[in-house]
């Protein structure tokens, strides 16, 4: 049996696809999606091993740190990266208490998105 402790937060930014096909052309411009960001940790314990509050506030700080945008500090800029690039990114770099997440997923308002697995 496999434990996770997850946490998820939803985040409002902007991404771009530049070489988008002709048919969304529109997603080659600077556009708005609120993302939902789900982190999951393997845990042993049973009881707290991972403190679910404790880890949404430092993931969000993490990722507003990352991506916040100077203009506006409740946005992230995500530029040109895709989900699974963010996602890809989050399970690189991303640690809490010292463990990196098992699971990310990535999505754009829940209707689609990415998860990568370690």
């Amino acid at each position: 049996m496999r434990k996770f402790v997850i946490g998820k937060v939803n985040i409002e930014g902007y991404h771009n696809y530049p070489n988008a096909p002709e048919e969304v052309n529109f997603l080659s411009y600077n556009h708005r999606h609120t993302f939902e960001i789900t982190v999951s940790f393997l845990v042993e314990d049973l009881n707290r091993e991972i403190e679910i509050f404790l880890l949404r506030k430092d993931f969000t700080k993490w990722i507003f740190e990352r991506y916040g945008n100077e203009k506006d500090s409740t946005t992230c800029q995500f530029k040109n990266r895709s989900c699974e690039m963010i996602a890809n990114e989050i399970i690189n770099f991303y640690k809490y208490n010292e463990c990196k997440p098992s699971i990310v997923e990535v999505w754009e308002e829940n209707t689609g998105g990415s998860k990568i697995e370690l």
